[in-house]
Formats: C-alpha cells, structure tokens, sequence
C-alpha cells in the first residue's frame, strides 16, 4: 500500500471558517492529506480515510458543532 498519486485528483482545500471533518473532507495516513471522496478507502492507495479527528480537544469541537446542527431540527413542532 503506497501512494500512486491519484490522490491529487480528490485533494481538498481547506474550507474558511468550519473544520475539515466537519465539511466533510476526510484524511488519508498513507499519502498525508486531506481528500474530498464519498467512500471510506482511499481511491489511490486503498488505506482506510479518517474521518474523525484524533486529537481529543478537536473531537470535543466536532461533537459540540453536530448536537448544534441536530439541535434546531429536534426543536420543530409536529403539526
């Protein structure tokens, strides 16, 4: 499993104002960056794409930004 550079197809931006994962970007360890794919392996070298943080302080940002978005939508009364 190494990199064959397909993986720069799919490279995404960092996106202005929200996080990567919460934008729906997701990471791959083998080739070392960010990509904008709809599967959960990696289309270049087949590893599988992270699409949560590891680091403690941003999984607390990205759970707190998903109860706010999920929030709104529970609160509508059924009529």
């Amino acid at each position: 499993m190494t990199c064959k550079g397909i993986c720069i197809r799919h490279k995404a931006q960092k996106p202005v104002g929200s996080g990567r994962y919460v934008s729906g970007q997701k990471r791959c360890q083998i080739c070392e960056i960010f990509i904008k794919w709809d599967g959960l392996w990696c289309p270049c070298c087949g590893y599988r794409l992270r699409t949560k943080p590891r680091n403690l302080k941003y999984k607390a940002k990205l759970r707190a930004r998903k109860v706010n978005d999920v929030e709104p939508i529970l609160t509508v009364p059924i009529s």
